[in-house]
């Protein structure tokens, strides 16, 4: 069963994602509140997607995703924001995201982009 960590400093994101994911059959694998946490999760719990908010406290959300390349450049990444914005999406993309979701989550939304990366859980 796939292993997720999710990234976002916000409380109601995290709920919804956890809760979409789960109910989905997905395991979460960690749960994280900024950057350097969420990094520190990665290396230690070796997830394999990782959901990260654009907009972090301390390390941005594109900060986090080239780290997390540098160390693994097969990481799987979805980034997330509620700037559904083309420059923005653009700019997740080029950074190299695997996928892009926009908040509020739409759980149709958000499984269709982990199961491109994952595939159906189980």
């Amino acid at each position: 069963m796939a292993g997720i960590l999710i990234i976002d400093d916000a409380d109601e994101d995290l709920k919804r994602a956890r809760e979409i994911l789960s109910q989905a059959g997905y395991r979460i694998n960690g749960i994280a509140k900024d950057g350097e946490s969420g990094l520190q999760q990665y290396f230690e719990r070796s997830p394999e997607l990782v959901i990260i908010d654009l907009i972090l406290p301390g390390m941005n959300g594109i900060d986090l995703l080239q780290k997390m390349r540098e160390a693994n450049p097969s990481a799987r990444i979805i980034l997330c924001t509620s700037a559904g914005q083309s420059p923005v999406i653009d700019l997740a993309m080029r950074s190299g995201a695997n996928g892009y979701v926009v908040k509020p989550y739409d759980p149709e939304i958000l499984l269709s982009a982990v199961r491109r990366i994952l595939g159906s859980p189980g």
